[in-house]
Parts: structure tokens; C-alpha cells; sequence
């Protein structure tokens, strides 16, 4: 059903009544323009023939004008010509009730036999008046024909484009119909819904398919809070419960000051892996927010990656491990100088902890930022996954850490418009974790 307020058929009235209005503007001023026109062409023919009588009056004399204006007459030419006396009697031709003492051109109107008139008079020597005249009907007829041609033309135009809003309105409803349960189906939860393509590619489907992005990302985002939440609840209750269970057991014993203090360092251990977990979900949460571009500026990535190897050279020594570089100079980029260390100093302790005893981190202009290391790698479906918040490889569940490291090097990658990329290392051997930052095109 289409509504009153339906947005095209309201466009659709309007334009209407618009081109009714026009178009009858438009009738008033061409007929008064044809009018004038066709009145203009009269009086020229109606002078051209005036002349031509008073030709044959200087030529022949008052004689000679009865003659050819009795001739003219018989043979009902186009136009009425009359020769009349000084005291108004007809000499020669015929004039219906043509007045007497006319000079230059009148209207003389009709009656019910009579038509309308065009008059052209003149006075002759010796009192003798000349009169040509013309019939005004068919130029009233004809400036009506065109007056009547922009009403009809504008009404066609009119019904025209009211059918067209209607059917406009049709398909508009139909569709946002559509679109209104779809976004219904996402307001009552399910996120799934999109908004229905006609697969014409217009701006509609344009329109939609930016929505239906937009849907698609709030469903990720959606995801990604429920997956959060129940990684956080997972992985965060191990901590606090053996916390808890370490302050009981503390409080049921007596109180001894050495043991008490063992306790609390074990607590304030359990404290700072909640608390760096946390400070890890913020970094990941600002990074994924956008916020941190407004705040972009230009810094030397060579001698940040540079800075970055040098400091942790010594703690991957300390580890076992040797880390090598190959930094290429002069790399520029617009971006967070703290993310972006962050991200470097993670991908690092990430190979220290779980690769193999030689690192390689270099810097590719691009910029690619890569750290790779000769350890046991990840398993090809575990590489989608490992970027994820809190997830943990089986066999990385007794080292030290978060489960955040790799996707707050994701975050920040996409921060800077880049990808984070994990693959198997030279030989097949390893992990290659790729920090892509690239502009986009």
C-alpha cells in the first residue's frame, strides 16, 4: 500500500501541479504572443494591399480605384476592400458595416452574422474614402490552437508524472519494506540479517550494500565483544580464583610474617598478570577504535625498528637467542611511534618465547616490518587463530604471557591501514610474522 507521505509520490504531486502551473502560464503568454504575431502579419498584408489601390488611384484616378476595387471584390479575395463617398455611400466593393469616417487601422467588432474585423482607412483627395479590411477569426483560431497546446502538453506531462510517481512509490515501499524487516531482524538480534540487493546496481543497491558493510561490521564487532567477553571470563578466572584461594588458605593459618610475605609477592604476581592483561585489552581497544589516528605524525621507522632491536638484542641473548637485523635506512611513515614499538618489542618476545634460537628482524621499504625465527611454528590452522584475544597454543599454555601479544600487533597493523601476516619461515621451518603498513590504494 502506498502511503500519502510517501517521499516520491510527494515528489511526483508536485511536479504536476508545477507543470499544470507552468503550463498555463505558459498558455496566457503564447497566446498573447501568437496573437500579436499573427495581427502583426495581418496588418502588413492588409497595408501591402492598401497600397497596391492607392497605386492604381494615382495611376487611373477615382474611376479607375471604383474599377479595380469592384473587380477585387467580385473575385472575394482574402481581404474586404471598400470605396465609399464623402457623404459615406458606397462607390465600389463591399465592406460589412464599415465605418464612415475611419483613418488608419480600428477593430470593428462582430456580431452574430457579422465577423470580426481588421480595418485599414484612408482618406483620397476629394473626400473619398479607402477601406481594406480582413475577417479576425482565423487569427483568433489560430492563437487558441497554439494557447491550447501547452495545458495539453503540460497535463499529459502532468498524469504522466504522477503515474510515474506511483509507480516509483510502488517499488520504493516494496523495497524499504524490505529493509525495514531486515533492520527489525537486526534490532531483535540477529545480526546475520542484510539488507535485500535488486541487483540493478543503482544507488539504491549502492546504498545498500554500504549498509549491508556496515551490518557486516557491527556483527564482527558484536562477535568479537562476545568472544572477548568469554575469553576474559575463561581466561582471567584462573588467576583470580588461585588468588583467592591463596589469600584463604593465607587467612586460616596463623600469622607468620615470612610466610605472609611469600604470599603477597605470590598475590601481587597473580595482580600483575590481570592488570597487564588488562592494560593489553585497552592498548588493543584504542588501537581498533580509530582514535589513535587523529594523532598520526611523521617519525623515522628505521631508527625506531633500529631502537627496538638494540634493546631487546640483550634480553633475547639472556633467553638463548640471537637476534640479527637487516633495517633498511631512511623508511618513513606516518603513525603512532609508541604503538607501533609496541608492536615490534611483542613480535620479538613472541619468537624469544617460542621460536627457535636464531631471530631475524628486518625492515623492507614498503614499509614491511618482519621478525622470523627457526623455532617449531605454528600449525597452518592455528595461523588464523593465534591472532586472536587470549587464545593460546596447546603447548604454550605453561610459558609466561597473555595471549595478547599477536593481536595487539593486529590492531595496531590495522591502526596504520596494514595487515598483520603469519607464515612458515625460511625452509618451511619456523614463523614469519610480516607487519605489513603498505598504504593502501
Amino acid at each position: 500500500m502506498i502511503r500519502r507521505s510517501s517521499f516520491a509520490l510527494r515528489a511526483a504531486t508536485a511536479s504536476a501541479v508545477v507543470m499544470l502551473v507552468l503550463s498555463l502560464l505558459g498558455s496566457g503568454w503564447g497566446w498573447l504572443r501568437a496573437e500579436a504575431a499573427l495581427r502583426q502579419q495581418l496588418d502588413l498584408a492588409i497595408a501591402a494591399e492598401a497600397d497596391g489601390f492607392l497605386r492604381e488611384y494615382e495611376e487611373f484616378g477615382l474611376r479607375g480605384l471604383a474599377v479595380a476595387v469592384e473587380a477585387y471584390a467580385r473575385r472575394r479575395g482574402p481581404l474586404f476592400v471598400a470605396l465609399l463617398a464623402p457623404d459615406g455611400r458606397p462607390i465600389a466593393g463591399r465592406l460589412p458595416a464599415a465605418p464612415p469616417a475611419l483613418r488608419g487601422f480600428a477593430n470593428l467588432p462582430g456580431t452574430g452574422e457579422r465577423p470580426s474585423l481588421r480595418v485599414l482607412g484612408g482618406h483620397l483627395p476629394g473626400g473619398a474614402t479607402l477601406l481594406v479590411a480582413a475577417d479576425l477569426t482565423p487569427v483568433d483560431q489560430a492563437a487558441s490552437a497554439l494557447a491550447w497546446t501547452p495545458p495539453i502538453a503540460g497535463g499529459a506531462a502532468a498524469l504522466l508524472a504522477l503515474l510515474l510517481g506511483f509507480i516509483a512509490a510502488a517499488r520504493m515501499e516494496r523495497r524499504l519494506a524490505g529493509a525495514a524487516g531486515a533492520a527489525l531482524g537486526v534490532m531483535e538480534g540477529d545480526l546475520t540479517r542484510r539488507l535485500p540487493l535488486s541487483g540493478r546496481g543503482d544507488e539504491f543497491d549502492r546504498l545498500t550494500a554500504t549498509f549491508n558493510a556496515l551490518l557486516g561490521r557491527i556483527e564482527a564487532l558484536m562477535l568479537a565483544q562476545r568472544q572477548v567477553t568469554d575469553d576474559i571470563a575463561h581466561d582471567l578466572r584462573s588467576p583470580l580464583s588461585r588468588l583467592r584461594q591463596l589469600l584463604e588458605g593465607a587467612l586460616a593459618e596463623p600469622r607468620d610474617p615470612e610466610r605472609d610475605a611469600e604470599m603477597l609477592e605470590h598475590a601481587l604476581l597473580e595482580l600483575d598478570s590481570v592488570l597487564a592483561s588488562f592494560a593489553a585489552l585497552l592498548r588493543i581497544a584504542r588501537a581498533e577504535s580509530g582514535v589513535l589516528r587523529e594523532g598520526f605524525s611523521a617519525m623515522d621507522l628505521s631508527a625506531l625498528v633500529t631502537a627496538c632491536g638494540e634493546a631487546m638484542a640483550p634480553v633475547a641473548e639472556e633467553a638463548g637467542h640471537v637476534l640479527n637485523t637487516a633495517i633498511a635506512p631512511g623508511v618513513t611513515l606516518r603513525g603512532d611511534a609508541a604503538l607501533l614499538r609496541q608492536a615490534v618489542v611483542n613480535l620479538i618476545e613472541n619468537a624469544i618465547l617460542h621460536g627457535g634460537p636464531n631471530i631475524m628482524l628486518q625492515l623492507r621499504p614498503g614499509p614491511v616490518i618482519e621478525v622470523e625465527d627457526d623455532g617449531p611454528g605454528i600449525p597452518q590452522s592455528e595461523l588464523a587463530a593465534v591472532i586472536r584475544r587470549f587464545h593460546r597454543l596447546d603447548r604454550s599454555r605453561s610459558t609466561p604471557g597473555t595471549g595478547l601479544g599477536l593481536a595487539l600487533v593486529a590492531a595496531a597493523a590495522k591502526a596504520h591501514g596494514g595487515a598483520l601476516r603469519l607464515g612458515a619461515g625460511t625452509g618451511g621451518r619456523g614463523l614469519r610474522a610480516q607487519l605489513d603498513l603498505t598504504p593502501g590504494p
